[in-house]
């Protein structure tokens, strides 16, 4: 089966997203770890967590968009939910910045406008992509037909 341009297209954007949300775990830890030090003013604590939150996302979302690219089932339901965990995340941490009196900033709204356009390609998709999978399995006629015949060839 021919891969759609869509999911090429959108397992690309994952792979990158992974990359880029890796490096910035990696960093995010790294400075968390270095704000544990005592009397250093940056709170390590939550950068530790974010930055170790950022790493596991990173990875899955780059199995996950490798998965697609290959076309295989499981990657369709691990991109569903990698991007809904983060479409929770990005969204809880706007409506606790809001809360606290700071501005909601264009890239928070950005971020979670391109999330949300993914969360909603990957569920428009999600009906042909098992429809496709479903018609590559042959069936279980054809499937007896071919142990038949080998049974009588052999």
């Amino acid at each position: 089966m021919a891969r759609p341009l869509g999911i090429t297209i959108l397992g690309a954007l994952v792979v990158l997203a992974a990359f880029v949300m890796f490096l910035i775990g990696i960093a995010g830890f790294i400075v968390g770890l270095a704000g544990l030090i005592p009397g250093s003013p940056i709170p390590g604590t939550s950068l530790l967590l974010n930055g170790l939150l950022y790493v596991i996302i990173g990875i899955v979302l780059g199995v996950a968009g490798f998965g697609l690219m290959r076309l295989r089932p499981w990657a369709w339901g691990l991109a569903v939910l990698a991007t809904l965990v983060t479409l929770v995340y990005l969204g809880y941490n706007v409506w606790q910045d809001s809360n606290a009196g700071k501005d909601i900033t264009l890239t928070a709204i950005v971020t979670l406008v391109i999330v949300g356009a993914v969360f909603v390609y990957l569920l428009g998709v999600a009906t042909e992509w098992f429809r496709n999978k479903r018609s590559m399995e042959p069936s279980s006629s054809v499937m007896a037909s071919r142990f038949s015949v080998s049974l009588c060839s052999g």
